[in-house]
């Protein structure tokens, strides 16, 4: 009897040494496989996700460790397609995973869309199915990349959920992204800024800091304006970076000649005042921009 409760004690014993050293291994490889990723050693990372996940199918990281995966396989040169669907599949597993879910559509849009490449159907493709997403995050990403796509069917969709996100946003640097965006597709469209719930006294306004910068642009040929917008001040220079090199080189010439700079236009705003900023006249077009 005693042999028989030695050898069951044993045997625990054995298993609870086996278990901790199986647990002991899967927090190793863990910790190896961030340490790679941090070194920017893809092709380890790779390596060491998939024997993680072959070995630990039910690891509590297995999260993080397919994320990482499909990241290295972005980094991987020709791994490009086998990297979106593993982007993919993860979101689609994970959805709990919010912030990681987030990125790894980040990641689609990047392969996608990448700069470094001829832009091609896929990235248009890419971001329409974005645009249409019910997680407000891809939705708001698709459509500020969109932006600087050349697709312009792409661009006019992507147009009216930046709007609607410009009225619900409050995260200052979203928002900028926003309206930049919104120059980029098309600067008539950027909403008026909304006025103040109650006028500000007289003397408020008298001594206040110009704060509204209007332009218009006049085409000679077409007999029409081209361009007539509302801007905060804090976007004049996003407004003078969407016009075209054109036009752009006859405002600064011209207010080189006015001895303002507009490479500082928010210097040269805030010592000019409030009233007409510049009255540019050329063959082709006639620019105006008032400041108030």
């Amino acid at each position: 009897m005693r042999k028989v409760l030695l050898g069951i004690l044993m045997l625990t014993v054995v298993a609870g040494a086996s278990a901790a050293a199986g647990a002991s291994t899967e927090a190793a490889l863990l910790r190896q496989i961030k340490v790679e990723a941090l070194d920017g050693r893809w092709a380890d990372v790779l390596t060491h996700a998939d024997e993680y996940l072959r070995r630990f199918p039910r690891g509590a990281s297995g999260p993080q460790v397919e994320f990482n995966r499909a990241r290295a396989l972005a980094r991987l040169p020709g791994r490009a397609g086998d990297a979106a669907a593993a982007y993919r599949e993860f979101a689609a597993r994970h959805p709990e995973e919010t912030l990681l879910v987030e990125q790894a559509w980040s990641g689609i849009f990047s392969l996608a869309c990448d700069p470094r490449r001829q832009e091609g159907p896929g990235c248009a493709a890419t971001l329409s199915e974005g645009l249409a997403s019910p997680l407000a995050f891809v939705s708001t990403l698709a459509a500020i990349r969109a932006s600087d796509t050349r697709e312009e069917a792409l661009r006019r969709r992507a147009l009216p959920r930046l709007k609607d996100l410009l009225r619900t946003q409050s995260d200052p640097d979203i928002r900028n992204e926003i309206l930049i965006a919104i120059l980029k597709i098309d600067p008539r469209e950027v909403p008026p800024p909304t006025p103040p719930a109650t006028p500000p006294p007289h003397d408020a306004i008298a001594s206040a800091a110009p704060t509204l910068i209007r332009m218009s642009i006049y085409d000679k040929a077409a007999d029409k304006y081209t361009l007539r917008i509302n801007l905060p001040v804090a976007f004049a220079q996003m407004l003078v970076d969407a016009l075209g090199e054109t036009e752009k080189g006859e405002l600064k010439e011209s207010a080189k000649k006015q001895g303002i700079d507009l490479d500082d236009i928010f210097d040269a705003i805030q010592k000019t005042g409030t009233g007409r900023f510049l009255d540019v006249d050329t063959k082709d077009n006639r620019i105006e921009v008032w400041i108030e």
